[in-house]
């Protein structure tokens, strides 16, 4: 197994990634992380995926984010500058690795991004993957305060039920510091990152033992989060994925946890239903909320290289 650190610079801002792979022959893979602004490597190496017997995989840190946060360089951050950058990491990616397409997975936020490059840049990728599909934010939103108020209601803390009915879904939600305590609870009552728990100490723990971090990367993952999604949340809320990314000029394959509350099962499901592409293809993992390839990895390894069969990747 090989694992290559590196950083790249786009219009003045350093980027950071990590590679990882077993083949350099192997064909490649472009991670893009969810959040905003929150890397998901070292969860991705505490648990030891086995996809990197198939692929090569590029964790990109986004800007604002762990290895790419530098508020001095970074500039103002919007949908548009992450596509952007996305697509610039992708060109680099291809001609540092003598490519000519690869594969492009988004999780959560991180869907959104990789669908709209995937959209908008077809020329680049042999097949989109995404888990945790963002929709419709704002009515993504509705899903995960339901949940909230029945989880809540069901363990008799009426107070969180009362904190809960007080939220307004407006153009300042992104802003509400009691809002983003109460998503704290979607981890606590099984639809956060895992059905059976990840709470925010154990998202610390993945991240304080990631060697592969500098402790400057470790520690400017916290605020990077906070201050990529206080400059994009508003324009989060307001974005339909399916409208932007009717078509799509690759195979498509969603897959998505039956618990996931973080990203509603309905909205993945309806941009499902809107979009149209060569083939496309959606999975529900029945043990899982918001990390699917992570909960139920046998199931995900089995589809995954399914797809790499379908694209005549393996025999």
């Amino acid at each position: 197994m090989f694992t290559q650190k590196e950083y790249v610079e786009i219009d003045g801002h350093e980027h950071g990634m990590i590679i990882e792979g077993t083949d350099k022959e192997n064909p490649l893979l472009l991670f893009v992380h969810g959040g905003p602004g929150f890397p998901e490597y070292p969860l991705m190496a505490a648990e030891k995926l086995a996809w990197l017997e198939d692929v090569t995989v590029c964790y990109w840190d986004q800007p604002g984010a762990g290895m790419s946060y530098n508020p001095k360089t970074q500039g103002e951050l919007s949908i548009d500058r992450y596509v952007n950058d996305c697509l610039a990491i992708t060109k680099h990616l291809k001609q540092q690795w003598k490519r000519e397409k690869i594969y492009l997975f988004g999780h959560s936020w991180g869907s959104m991004i990789a669908c709209l490059t995937a959209h908008a840049h077809p020329e680049h990728f042999r097949a989109l993957i995404t888990s945790g599909q963002m929709g419709r934010h704002r009515e993504s939103t509705k899903d995960t305060l339901k949940f909230l108020e029945r989880s809540a209601a069901v363990r008799g803390e009426h107070g969180v039920v009362k904190r809960v009915k007080k939220v307004k879904i407006d153009d300042t939600l992104h802003e509400n510091a009691d809002y983003r305590m109460l998503l704290g609870k979607v981890n606590k009552y099984g639809g956060g990152m895992k059905k059976n728990g990840y709470s925010n100490t154990n998202s610390l723990v993945d991240i304080m033992k990631c060697r592969a971090y500098t402790l400057r990367e470790r520690m400017n993952i916290l605020p990077g989060a906070a201050l990529t999604y206080k400059q994009v949340g508003k324009e989060m809320m307001d974005v339909d994925v399916a409208e932007r990314t009717k078509r799509f000029e690759m195979p498509v394959y969603i897959m998505h946890g039956r618990y996931d509350y973080q990203t509603s099962l309905l909205e993945a499901e309806r941009f499902f239903e809107k979009i149209d592409a060569p083939h496309k293809d959606f999975n529900v993992f029945e043990n899982s909320a918001h990390t699917p390839f992570i909960e139920e990895q046998d199931k995900f390894i089995q589809l995954f290289q399914q797809i790499l069969q379908n694209d005549g990747v393996t025999s």
